[in-house]
């Protein structure tokens, strides 16, 4: 694991043959890029989804006592639960997987990702789980109630359950797939401190995702036995909110940081490219990478069953995530001050990954002060405000993923004017969504706002979260039109390396063939291969 693999590990999976057209093609390929395109288009129409429900809670927390937007406090309920475990759950992670999904494999130099039919079977696993997931929530689903739930609702938030265990579970079977390919399948040369940064978080993060998820899943089984036939304790009204809250941690510190590794390898991917030199502290990275995963283990951390304020460890983790965040934004700009100064405006993949390492840094001040006891910030609003900063930063630094990649996702390149706008209006939306409901926490705002407040600084906040949450939503909907408009075809070329790329995705071509690479590749002798190369021939056509 630690050392090169054999010369021979690029051929040891066999090269996925060309994906099949329509439907049959969808549901038999094995080829790791048709697969990952499954994640990512589902995803992005459940991010249009979850922003749409996030607005609608925004407006109804102006004025919970004369407006009622979705029919009942149990209904807010149900959608107030559907964004935050929706937000984290079925559209951020799912990102990541099928980013990681397309572009490990190349980067790490493999023709085709680590079992790839468990890979296929995770996607649609995926697929069906989310559609079970938010058609039941529709139908009065979801986590729970706040009046006690009926028959008819019960079998309802039984299929909840059912989709959120569908979904945990592909979850983990595709980062099983990513971490295998990252740890078994590298090219020749290429040992774990050579693997590239993004490659490197991902694995990071699947190792995470793996360690957690399974308890969440056990989560869910405890709640649906005692739904459907245990002491019926979820079908009263004093016991209808804990379902919810038995699956809380998952969007809270320190669980919710796991969503966000995978920020800090696109950054460190990103940033040398743009500067056009070698990152300036690549083990250091891969060590900060690390730690940040650490951090981010949150299994253990169930306030359900006990108050994690009081445990010394909830307080360390809270504080020491902020440690490697900070460093390796340090560590960036290092590398772009010490690279090639540009003219003319910043690529678009540089504006998000760098502004969604700044939302990443706000979240985890958000939670460092929400780990100190004598702050008293235990539910309130800070809660809201570090899940949006931190999965947003997710969203952002995904986004900014798609600009990047595009030629090797799709073989086209996006927009960059309507780019540069996306990630103005997601990062400018996340920070004043997030830093609003952070403060009001400071103002004691219960997490579930469900009355009227008599708090002017609340009230205030409650306002800038709503221009916050509407121009997220322009920034996905941009998104949006542009990943449609690339689609259709006529567009310009993208050429196999328009970045002049450091890592091995951009040694194919665009996009890139069955089998990633058609010719066999040179043992990797550091982190940038390609930028190897390029030096190799620049002395060579000097001498």
């Amino acid at each position: 694991m630690t050392e090169s693999p054999p010369s021979q590990a690029t051929e040891s999976i066999t090269p996925a043959p060309e994906a099949g057209q329509g439907l049959y093609g969808w549901i038999s390929t094995s080829d790791h890029k048709t697969i990952g395109r499954i994640w990512l288009r589902v995803s992005v129409l459940l991010l249009l989804f979850v922003v749409v429900v996030g607005v609608l809670l925004s407006f109804e927390r102006t004025d919970a006592g004369s407006v009622d937007l979705f029919g009942g406090d149990n209904s807010y309920f149900q959608m107030w639960s559907m964004y935050r475990l929706g937000l984290v759950l079925l559209v951020a992670m799912p990102l990541f997987v099928g980013l990681a999904t397309i572009v490990v494999p190349m980067q790490v130099g493999s023709t085709n990702i680590a079992f790839p039919r468990l890979a296929l079977a995770s996607a649609w696993g995926y697929v069906i789980g989310a559609a079970i997931t938010v058609i039941s929530v529709l139908s009065r689903g979801g986590w729970g109630a706040l009046d006690g739930v009926t028959s008819g609702e019960a079998d309802a938030i039984a299929l909840t359950l059912i989709g959120t265990g569908m979904v945990l579970v592909s979850i983990v079977l595709g980062a099983i797939c990513v971490a295998t390919t990252v740890v078994a399948l590298r090219t020749s040369g290429m040992s774990l401190m050579r693997v590239p940064l993004f490659a490197w978080s991902m694995l990071v993060a699947s190792a995470v995702w793996i360690l957690t998820l399974p308890i969440a899943l056990a989560n869910v089984a405890i709640i649906y036995v005692d739904l459907r036939g245990g002491p019926l304790l979820f079908g009263n009204p004093e016991g209808s909110t804990e379902i919810y809250a038995q699956l809380a941690w998952l969007v809270e510190q320190p669980q919710i940081y796991a969503v966000a590794i995978p920020v800090l390898g696109v950054l460190g991917s990103v940033v040398p490219v743009v500067a056009g030199v070698r990152h300036s502290s690549h083990n250091a990275m891969v060590v900060l990478i690390s730690l940040a995963g650490l951090f981010a283990i949150g299994g253990w951390s169930q306030p359900y069953f006990y108050d994690n304020t009081e445990f010394v460890v909830f307080v360390a983790f809270g504080l020491l995530a902020t440690v490697p965040v900070i460093a390796i934004i340090g560590g960036s700009a290092a590398t772009i001050l010490a690279g090639k100064s540009a003219s003319g405006l910043p690529p678009v993949h540089l504006m998000g990954a760098l502004g969604a390492a700044v939302l990443l840094f706000f979240g985890t001040i958000g939670g460092a002060m929400r780990a100190v006891e004598p702050f008293g910030l235990a539910g309130t609003t800070v809660h809201t405000g570090v899940l949006n900063l931190v999965a947003l930063s997710a969203v952002t630094a995904a986004i900014a993923g798609f600009w990047f990649w595009a030629p090797k996702i799709g073989g086209h390149l996006l927009p960059a004017g309507m780019g540069r706008l996306v990630m103005i209006d997601l990062i400018g939306g996340a920070f004043l969504l997030g830093m609003a409901d952070v403060i009001a926490g400071f103002a004691d705002a219960p997490d579930l706002m469900l009355s009227d407040s008599n708090d002017s600084l609340v009230d205030l906040m409650v306002i800038v979260s709503v221009v916050g949450a509407v121009i997220v939503a322009l920034g996905v909907l941009g998104t949006f039109g542009s990943l449609v408009k690339a689609m259709r075809p006529g567009g310009p070329a993208p050429g196999d390396d328009p970045w002049d790329g450091h890592t091995l995705e951009w040694a194919t071509s665009s996009p890139p063939p069955a089998g990633n690479f058609v010719e066999t590749l040179a043992k990797v002798t550091s982190e940038a291969p390609l930028l190897d190369a390029a030096s190799a021939r620049d002395e060579g056509e000097e001498s």
